[in-house]
């Protein structure tokens, strides 16, 4: 489930009618930039609210929830039985194996 789609099914339309302003913008660029919303709507330090493309976004309780930070004490709750999905493993960027050496570097002769 997306972001946008749990939003809706959650009682959100107002965010989501914020994403979309947001995205027609980033469209009319031309860009093809992809945005974490969870990420956004989470807030900054100390639950700030995010301004993306002019648009400030609402700190959501269940967005901190989802990206596992501290609640806020200005994070927005609609219903407190919501719950949001588990964050996507994707393994799109997977942890680098370091190469292990057979032979440590030659050190330098010490006169």
């Amino acid at each position: 489930m997306t972001c946008r789609e749990w939003l809706r099914a959650n009682n959100y339309e107002d965010v989501v009618s914020l994403i979309d302003q947001v995205m027609a913008k980033i469209a009319t660029r031309g860009s093809k930039q992809r945005r974490n919303w969870w990420e956004t709507l989470a807030g900054g330090s100390n639950g700030k609210p995010f301004v993306r493309e002019g648009i400030e976004f609402p700190v959501l309780r269940a967005a901190q929830l989802h990206q596992r930070v501290p609640i806020t004490p200005n994070a927005i709750c609609r219903n407190f039985e919501e719950k949001p999905p588990e964050p996507r493993h994707t393994n799109r960027w997977p942890g680098r194996k370091k190469k292990r050496r057979l032979h440590s570097r030659p050190t330098k002769p010490s006169d």
